[in-house]
C-alpha cells in the first residue's frame, strides 16, 4: 500500500509541475527568465551581424529584468508554435507580436500593452497597385500561423492567398514577384522598405490597429503583476522612450 501511495504522490507532483507555469519566486531563485521571441522579426527581434539576438523587444525585456537582477534566456518561437510553447511551459513569457484581442485561450493572460501597430499591405513600388480593390485576382502572401490573411480576406476575398513559414521567404517572394503583395504589420513593413532601398511601398488603407502585449499563463498572476510594474518603471524613467527612439 505504501508503494502505491508513493507512486500516486510522484505522479501528482509531475502533473502539477506540468500544469502550472514557472512561478515568479522560482524565476527569481533561478536568476533567469525564459522569453519567447521570433528570431527573424526585425526590428523587434533578430540575429544581428555579430550573431547575437537584438531588437526592440530584446532591449525592452532586458531593461525590465535588469531591475530584478535576473538574466534573460531568449528562446525562438514562430507564429505557429508560440502559444503551445507557452502553454507547454517551454517559456515563461511570450512576446512575438501577441495581440490580446485575438486570443481565445482562457489559459493565456496578458500584460499592459507595450506597442501599438497597424496591419497593412506591402507591394512593389513599380506595381500600379494603389488600393485593396487593385489586388483583385492577385497573389497575396502572409506568415503561416498569423491572423493577417484571415483579416485581410474579410476585406478583399478575390485574391489567391499564399502562406510562408518564415519572414525572409515572404519578403523574398515579393522581391522576385512570386507574389504581388504582403499583408503584415506596419513596423515590419517599414523596416523592409529601409532594408531594400525603397523598393516597396505601403498602401494607404489600413486593415486593423493592434496592441502588442506580453503573454503568460493565466495562473501566473504574481508574474503578471511584476511585469506590469516593471514596464511602468521603465516608462516613467524614460528607458522605454529611449528604446523606442532607437528602433523606430
Amino acid at each position: 500500500m505504501h508503494i502505491y501511495i508513493m507512486r500516486f504522490f510522484i505522479i501528482f507532483l509531475l502533473f502539477t509541475q506540468f500544469l502550472f507555469s514557472k512561478s515568479l519566486e522560482k524565476i527569481i531563485l533561478d536568476e533567469y527568465i525564459r522569453v519567447g521571441v521570433k528570431f527573424e522579426y526585425k526590428p523587434f527581434a533578430f540575429i544581428n551581424n555579430d550573431g547575437r539576438i537584438d531588437g526592440f523587444e530584446i532591449d525592452l525585456i532586458n531593461s525590465m529584468m535588469e531591475k530584478l537582477y535576473i538574466r534573460v534566456k531568449f528562446i525562438e518561437v514562430s507564429s505557429k508554435n508560440k502559444e503551445k510553447m507557452l502553454l507547454d511551459d517551454k517559456i515563461d513569457i511570450l512576446l512575438a507580436g501577441m495581440i490580446p484581442k485575438e486570443n481565445k485561450n482562457s489559459n493565456i493572460s496578458f500584460s499592459k500593452p507595450y506597442f501599438f501597430d497597424e496591419q497593412i499591405v506591402l507591394v512593389n513600388n513599380k506595381e500600379k497597385i494603389k488600393s485593396f480593390s487593385d489586388l483583385k485576382g492577385k497573389y497575396v502572401g502572409a506568415i503561416k500561423g498569423s491572423t493577417h490573411l484571415e483579416k485581410f480576406l474579410k476585406i478583399q476575398s478575390e485574391v489567391t492567398s499564399i502562406t510562408f513559414t518564415q519572414y525572409p521567404q515572404l519578403i523574398s517572394a515579393l522581391t522576385y514577384n512570386n507574389i504581388d503583395a504582403v499583408t503584415a504589420d506596419s513596423s515590419w513593413a517599414k523596416e523592409q522598405i529601409k532594408l531594400h532601398d525603397g523598393k516597396f511601398k505601403i498602401l494607404d488603407d489600413v486593415i486593423s490597429t493592434n496592441k502588442y502585449a506580453i503573454a503568460l499563463k493565466s495562473d501566473n498572476k504574481d508574474l503578471k503583476k511584476t511585469i506590469n510594474s516593471l514596464f511602468e518603471k521603465i516608462s516613467n524613467d524614460k528607458t522605454y522612450e529611449n528604446i523606442y527612439k532607437k528602433w523606430f
